[in-house]
């Protein structure tokens, strides 16, 4: 499946409210949430997602709301590759 990371800014935006995302966002099904890098002092974000296409991952942010710098496709290398 491939991966897309997406990349939000809103400082404004509180825990609660986050939090509150996330528990819809984790039984999405047109994309799969995997995980978030957040530093709280920025409100910065980044997001890991699992989707057939970009477009799929979209579809999501606007039907709840979400706001997002930039959503890039990835892939994840790991260290294992070179032990």
């Amino acid at each position: 499946m491939p991966k897309f990371l997406a990349f939000h800014s809103e400082p404004e935006k509180t825990w609660e409210e986050l939090e509150n995302a996330y528990k819809k966002l984790a039984n999405e099904t047109t994309a799969r949430w995997v995980r978030t890098y957040y530093h709280k002092d920025s409100g910065r974000r980044i997001c890991e997602w699992e989707a057939p296409s970009d477009e799929s991952v979209i579809v999501v942010f606007k039907r709840m709301g979400i706001t997002w710098d930039e959503l890039i496709p990835v892939e994840e290398i790991l260290p294992e590759r070179w032990r």
